[in-house]
C-alpha cells in the first residue's frame, strides 16, 4: 500500500512484539516508539501509557495526516487527541475484547473481514467497510512459493495477549513426539513465515493466527489449535472452510497429533490460486479512503 500511494507515510512500531524485525526485513524506514508491556496487566499498562507519551512528542508536528493501524489503542488515542483525520482501523480480532473497546470509539473508519462482522464487543460510530476475505490477502497473492517439505511447523501461541489465558502445552508436546519439527517463537529473534511455511509438510497454529492463514491461502495444510481459545476465533476456522481452503481444526492433542502424523505420511500441497482471486483484501478499501478529498 505504500508503494500505491503517492503521499508522505511514516512508521512506527513497537518494541518486543517482532513488527520492528518484520519492519527491517521489508526494508521500510521507520521509528521503534515504546514496547510491548508482556502478560502482566500492570506492566502492559505503564508499558502503553509511555508508548502515549513517545507518540505523542513523536506525531505532534503531523497535522493534516491520516492515521492508519491495524490494532493500536496508543495509536489511535494519540491520533485523535492530536486531530488527524481520519482514523482508520482494519483491525480483525473481535476476541481480544479490551483493544476492541478501547480503540473502535476512537476510529472513523473500520475496515473488518467480513466472517468478524456481528462479533464485536461494542458498537461503534465508525463507518465500517466489510470485505470478503482475510488480511494476509494482501501479501500472499505475491507469493510464488517453491514447496519442498522438510519437517512441521509449530507456531508459538500469542501467550503474551490478553486474551490467552491457556498454557497450550501440547505445542510443546509436539515437539518430543516428532523429530522432524521447527518450532518457531513468537517473542525471540526472527523467522522469514513464509520461507518456514514453503519448508512444511503441515503448519500447526493457534486459532485464528497470521501464519495459519498465510498457509493455507498458500496451499499448505494448516492444523488450526481451538481448545483453550475464544469461540469468536472459530469464525475464521469456519470461514477459511467454507472457502475450500486446506484447514483443519483440532480439539485435543490426539486429535492434533494424529493429523501432523497424517499431513507427514502423505505429503500434498493445495492449488489455491483461483480461490485467492476471488478473495478480498482490506488494501483496497484504506486506500480508497486515503485518497479521498477533503
Amino acid at each position: 500500500m505504500i508503494d500505491e500511494l503517492d503521499i508522505e507515510v511514516k512508521v512506527s512500531v513497537r518494541e518486543g512484539a517482532g513488527t520492528e524485525k518484520m519492519a527491517k526485513f521489508l526494508g521500510l524506514n521507520f521509528e521503534v516508539i515504546g514496547k510491548h508491556g508482556g502478560k502482566d496487566p500492570y506492566d502492559k499498562l505503564m508499558a502503553s501509557i509511555q508508548r502515549m507519551k513517545e507518540l505523542a512528542g513523536y506525531a505532534k508536528e503531523l497535522k493534516g495526516y491520516a492515521f492508519y493501524t491495524h490494532s493500536s489503542v496508543e495509536g489511535a488515542r494519540v491520533a485523535y487527541g492530536l486531530g488527524l483525520k481520519p482514523i482508520i482501523t482494519s483491525d480483525d480480532t473481535p476476541w481480544s475484547i479490551h483493544v476492541a473497546k478501547l480503540l473502535l470509539p476512537l476510529c472513523n473508519y473500520h475496515i473488518m473481514p467480513v466472517w468478524s462482522k456481528d462479533l464485536w464487543p461494542i458498537k461503534s460510530s465508525a463507518i465500517v467497510q466489510d470485505y470478503d476475505g482475510v488480511k494476509e490477502v494482501a501479501w500472499i497473492r505475491k507469493v510464488k512459493l517453491n514447496w519442498k517439505p522438510k519437517y512441521v511447523l509449530v507456531r508459538e501461541p500469542e501467550k503474551r495477549a490478553s486474551y490467552v489465558d491457556y498454557e497450550f502445552n501440547e505445542f510443546d508436546l509436539l515437539t518430543k513426539e516428532f523429530d522432524n519439527l521447527y518450532y518457531a517463537k513468537r517473542y525471540e529473534g526472527f523467522d522469514d513465515m513464509i520461507k518456514l511455511i514453503a519448508n512444511s509438510y503441515c503448519v500447526v497454529t493457534l486459532c485464528g493466527s497470521t501464519v495459519g492463514k498465510e498457509a493455507c491461502l498458500l496451499g499448505v495444510p494448516t492444523i488450526m489449535y481451538t481448545k483453550g481459545i475464544s469461540s469468536m476465533a472459530l469464525s475464521v476456522l469456519k470461514y477459511l472452510k467454507d472457502k475450500g481452503l486446506p484447514v483443519y481444526g483440532a480439539n485435543s492433542y490426539e486429535e492434533l497429533k494424529s493429523l501432523v502424523d497424517r499431513f507427514i505420511q502423505e505429503p500434498v500441497i493445495w492449488d489455491t490460486k483461483d480461490k485467492l482471486k476471488r478473495m478480498e483484501s482490506p488494501i483496497d478499501y484504506i486506500s480508497q479512503i486515503l485518497r479521498q478529498k477533503d
